[in-house]
């Protein structure tokens, strides 16, 4: 069986940001009710959540596999941080007990898929040094970032068809 490598040309398109970009919107939409005494929190766990998102799009476009490699580790940081702050809502029961456990879960299984990128990022670097090449393309075979779980994206040349949709 051969899989096919996949050429990447934006971070829109990898899996794992779009796993991690579809968790952040749903910290958001859950976080909305949260309690006046606990806004504090919801400011804390919406920017930990898109900071991973943000970082791995620096990383992607990044001039130096080290460099990427950098914003990897700073993404699974954020991640964690995340999750942490997941936690400690659902025990002072400022958001649902199960609606946390199913995002932490959902959020374990993007953490995995980043790990799966930061081993082959890693193992690029060795064997190859940590120059990237010009076109900004990552190179990584499709079945490493397999998710369980269908993600929709939506390409940014259908967004405004997407938004008219919603309304």
């Amino acid at each position: 069986m051969t899989t096919e490598k996949v050429k990447i040309r934006h971070v829109e398109e990898m899996p794992v940001y779009q796993s991690f970009m579809d968790l952040a919107v749903k910290i958001e939409t859950a976080t909305r009710d949260i309690r006046s005494d606990f806004k504090w929190l919801r400011i804390q766990v919406l920017r930990s959540s898109e900071s991973v998102c943000a970082n791995l799009a620096e990383g992607f476009y990044s001039q130096y596999s080290t460099e990427y490699l950098q914003c990897l580790y700073r993404c699974r940081r954020e991640g964690r941080e995340t999750t942490a702050h997941l936690d400690y809502a659902a025990r002072v029961f400022a958001m649902e007990p199960d609606e946390v456990v199913e995002m932490s879960r959902l959020y374990c299984d993007a953490l995995s898929q980043l790990g799966g990128l930061i081993v082959a990022i890693e193992r690029k670097i060795s064997e190859r040094g940590k120059a990237r090449p010009l076109s900004y393309s990552v190179r990584e075979k499709g079945a490493d970032y397999e998710s369980p779980f269908p993600i929709p994206h939506f390409p940014f040349e259908n967004t405004e068809e997407h938004h008219e949709a919603k309304i």
